[in-house]
């Protein structure tokens, strides 16, 4: 069958479930973007676009310009007023119709593009690899993915952020291996794109440089007899890498001409970023020092410093895979054991946080960083990223230098966020994650392909044990879970995880299992496998995943994370099924709700307030609304009954919760 015929099949599913509950939830964020009671940045931008005001054109710090031109589109079919029909200084009313209208235009043009995106992603990856079915299971993996499916359905900086950023290392790697001035073209274009969605593109303008090092650095074989060839290669890299940082910043200026009318507010949205002025001017004199040696030493001077590294180059490459394989790894295992190893429980992985983060030790953080993008991958989608991970670590695999510049870019990140003092949340990650599907596919790839005759014997037993245990610990873990309670729970994970002689127990297990799996997997014939029935099982697995948790995509946690923790709230999710719960009540429109956070508000046809400080003398409430993700507290008295009246957990995890309570009158 066609790999374009199952990439449109594949599109289809990620169209039926996207459209499903597509109206029916307000997130965090989007009420700063949409038609609402004073804060519409879309239509604030095309204002001021339209009234020459450039200056007003800076809608954000994010700065979401990219937004205005996606979701603004909503603008040629709406009069963009709000849904609000009712209100004074403490409650609102709202016309659930208009809001479910004024969410499916502004989120439909997100949905549409990041599904027929897919259609680049197919094709630049195929450029790439060289091989179409790695790039049919990259995008599979994407468009099915809980978490990129989920942030297509919503209005925010992050639902682009994603595509254009993966899309700037994408083209840029390509056009490094491609020699192509298109790809170039791309990268500018995609780097603008990036700017005009959030700040932290900029990430890339240092990557790309180290990426060009890379690159020379692994292919330096090939141009040992060719160093005529090498000067001119490097010397156009190193151009165009200035005329590409270049473009894009003109770009980013021309979608936000604020930057034209003060140039404090280009500074701040290119180099001005937080941390990055000296790390961008180190990077351009040291490109200028590239093509200083390249245009009067012929390049000698790369070329020399090159080679002195190439001893290190498998130990940089082992370096590198361990710390990323080595830390996923301990993540899960650490949770399973319920954070018996480190004890990291009271850690908000829900919220991002300045405060006391940067007080945790180093190494802690690190750790700490990966528990969000971990958790939030499908169980297929994280055991093959751990897999090519291991490969690497062990043996030689066919893209070697495409893994290893995906893979640095996981450390840079993460040690960017943590310079920052961030804890990143999926939201804050998501970049990471088409990243981590191309990945996943190279695994697939290596995993199904002709057993190499110098694949490791050792790649074998290790990944047998690494994958043992987790089974192991993760049953464990369920038993626990479902059967332990109380003191025989807490007696569970004191005796077990941390009695030495029970765990040096558990490692006999797994390596018993271990030992059976590699006598008995038949690994000689994984390579007879159709790579149609690779790309079914994927697709399969992925849809099971989006099924279990639908309607709740974004919100997406697999089961390796036991049920006690989460790492992503509601973020809005549920307040559509509990304002349905209200509104079927008697006399529901003058009925009056407190509500702690957004989401529920927008869909009830009643009064619905949402102040810390309340006259409930005239205003009496009776029901309140809380969540997980309260944004407001109560400065008044909250007379109600202590159960509450109607409960929903997302996605089946206590922590997550929102609940309604009834008053007492």
């Amino acid at each position: 069958m066609s790999k374009r015929i199952l990439l449109g099949l594949v599109l289809g599913v990620y169209f039926i479930f996207g459209f499903y509950h597509l109206t029916n939830f307000i997130s965090a964020d989007e009420h700063f973007w949409l038609p609402n009671s004073g804060a519409e940045r879309i239509e604030e931008y095309w204002k001021a676009i339209r009234e020459g005001n450039w200056k007003n054109t800076r809608i954000n710090d994010k700065p979401g310009i990219t937004l205005a031109y996606t979701s603004g589109i909503a603008l040629l079919f709406d009069d963009a007023s709000g849904q609000i029909v009712e209100k004074d200084n403490t409650f609102k009313r709202f016309d659930p119709e208009r809001t479910k209208k004024i969410n499916f235009l502004y989120r439909l043009p997100i949905l549409l593009l990041s599904g027929f995106f897919s259609l680049f992603f197919f094709w630049i990856i195929k450029k790439i690899t060289k091989d179409g079915w790695i790039a049919l299971w990259s995008v599979t993996g994407m468009l099915l993915s809980p978490v990129l499916l989920g942030i297509s359905q919503i209005v925010n900086p992050d639902s682009l952020f994603w595509i254009f950023g993966s899309s700037t290392l994408f083209s840029f790697y390509a056009f490094l291996q491609e020699r192509q001035k298109k790809f170039a073209i791309l990268t500018a274009l995609f780097f603008g794109l990036g700017l005009a969605s959030k700040y932290v593109t900029i990430i890339f303008l240092p990557f790309f440089f180290l990426m060009m090092l890379i690159f020379y650095f692994f292919e330096l074989e090939t141009w040992r007899e060719k160093r005529l060839e090498f000067q001119k290669f490097v010397l156009g890299n190193s151009l165009s890498y200035l005329g590409i940082i270049l473009s894009g910043f003109l770009l980013f200026a021309v979608l936000m001409p604020a930057s034209f009318v003060e140039l404090e507010f280009f500074y701040l949205g290119t180099i001005g970023f937080p941390g990055m002025a000296p790390i961008f001017w180190a990077t351009m004199v040291l490109n200028l020092a590239v093509i200083a040696d390249a245009w009067f030493f012929k390049g000698r001077g790369l070329f020399y410093s090159l080679e002195k590294l190439r001893p290190f180059k498998k130990h940089i490459s082992k370096i590198v895979y361990f710390i990323l394989g080595g830390t996923v790894f301990f993540v899960i295992i650490n949770w399973l054991t319920r954070n018996s190893i480190i004890d990291l429980s009271d850690i908000p992985f829900d919220t991002k946080r300045r405060d006391s983060f940067s007080e945790i030790a180093y190494y802690r953080r690190f750790i700490i960083e990966f528990v969000p993008l971990v958790f939030s991958l499908t169980p297929v989608a994280l055991f093959a990223l751990l897999f090519v991970w291991l490969k690497s670590f062990f043996c030689e695999i066919r893209l070697k230098t495409f893994v290893f510049v995906l893979s640095t870019f996981f450390l840079v990140f993460y040690v960017a966020v943590i310079e920052q003092g961030l804890l990143v949340t999926v939201r804050y990650s998501i970049v990471l994650f088409p990243f981590v599907m191309v990945l996943g596919a190279i695994a697939l790839s290596e995993f199904f392909s002709k057993k190499n005759e110098t694949e490791s014997r050792w790649l074998k037993i290790v990944s047998s044990i690494i994958f043992s245990a987790i089974g192991i610990l993760f049953i464990l873990s369920q038993i626990q879970q479902t059967y332990f309670d109380g003191p025989l729970k807490k007696l569970f994970v004191n005796r077990v995880f941390r009695n030495p002689l029970s765990i040096i127990a558990i490692i006999f297990v797994i390596w018993l299992i271990a030992k059976l799996v590699r006598k008995y997997a038949h690994w000689q014939r994984r390579e007879k496998i159709s790579r149609v029935w690779i790309f079914s099982g994927l697709a399969l697995l992925n849809v099971i995943s989006l099924y279990l948790c639908a309607p709740f995509y974004f919100s997406y946690t697999n089961r390796l994370l036991p049920k006690s923790y989460i790492i992503s709230g509601a973020w809005g999710y549920g307040g559509y099924e509990m304002a349905q719960y209200l509104n079927a009540l008697p006399d529901a429109k003058n009925l009056i709700v407190w509500a702690d956070s957004y989401g529920l508000c927008e869909f009830f046809v009643g009064k619905c307030i949402h102040k810390e400080k309340v006259d409930t003398v005239k205003y009496p409430i009776d029901y309140y609304f809380q969540s997980l993700q309260a944004t407001i507290g109560m400065r008044f008295p909250n007379p109600k009954e202590e159960d509450s009246t109607k409960t929903i957990l997302i996605n089946d995890r206590p922590k997550s919760f929102l609940k309604l309570y009834k008053a007492l009158k």
